[in-house]
């Protein structure tokens, strides 16, 4: 079996570490490549770039993980991937820490030293970055991100699409809505609805995210 990690960017290579580091012991995968049609077939980063027409064209020899940091990219990816019968593969680093009792989902990602405690449920497709402590019975819906060093405390409920900002805090028991943004270094107090931006301490809300996207145009290639 190949692991496909789909997208190539600046987050691409950090899993690619990732994947590296879960197919140690023991061997899961006989080759990891990337997947990317931005770019040109061939030698990459010490092993191979390929488009996703290669794949199809031996769809049952490959497992994948989407690599892109936007939530609504990631729902894209995720579904194309589905759509075409292609199998998800889920990536846990060996130094994170999670809970037995914890469910994951389908294509999850939990990077290096993030702690996953008692009753969380990851959806599918989620990304938890590096150093995140996801407290107990946190439920975050598919295709979200934790990014590094944040810290939502029990009991929060994620809905699907969320993006949550490097070393951001969120109160336990919050319900934080559809495809909101929570920029880095905020604190959150109270429930955030769906759609929303919020930033600050504590965190207010400044705008709407009517396209569903967290990074411009200019610097979403260092995100990708």
């Amino acid at each position: 079996m190949i692991l496909g990690i789909y997208g190539s960017g600046g987050l691409g290579r950090e899993i690619y570490e990732v994947a590296v580091r879960c197919n140690a012991i023991p061997r899961y995968w006989s080759e990891i490549v990337f997947i990317d049609d931005s770019c040109e077939e061939g030698s990459y980063c010490g092993t191979k770039r390929i488009h996703f027409d290669t794949v199809l064209e031996s769809a049952t020899c490959y497992e994948c993980v989407v690599a892109v940091g936007d939530p609504s990219a990631r729902e894209t990816l995720f579904l194309r991937l589905t759509g075409n019968d292609i199998k998800l593969a889920s990536l846990t680093d060996p130094t994170a820490i999670v809970s037995r009792t914890a469910t994951i989902g389908a294509g999850s990602i939990i990077c290096e030293y993030s702690t996953i405690h008692a009753g969380v449920e990851l959806g599918r497709n989620t990304l938890i970055q590096p150093f995140c402590n996801i407290g107990h019975d946190i439920i975050v819906g598919d295709h979200s991100v934790l990014s590094t060093f944040c810290a939502p405390g029990g009991g929060v409920v994620f809905g699907e699409r969320v993006y949550v900002g490097m070393q951001a805090s969120i109160m336990e028991l919050l319900d934080i809505g559809d495809d909101v943004i929570i920029a880095m270094g905020s604190s959150v107090f109270r429930d955030v609805p769906a759609g929303a931006t919020v930033v600050g301490n504590p965190a207010r809300i400044t705008r709407g995210n009517d396209e569903h996207k967290v990074f411009n145009a200019h610097n979403k290639s260092n995100h990708a």
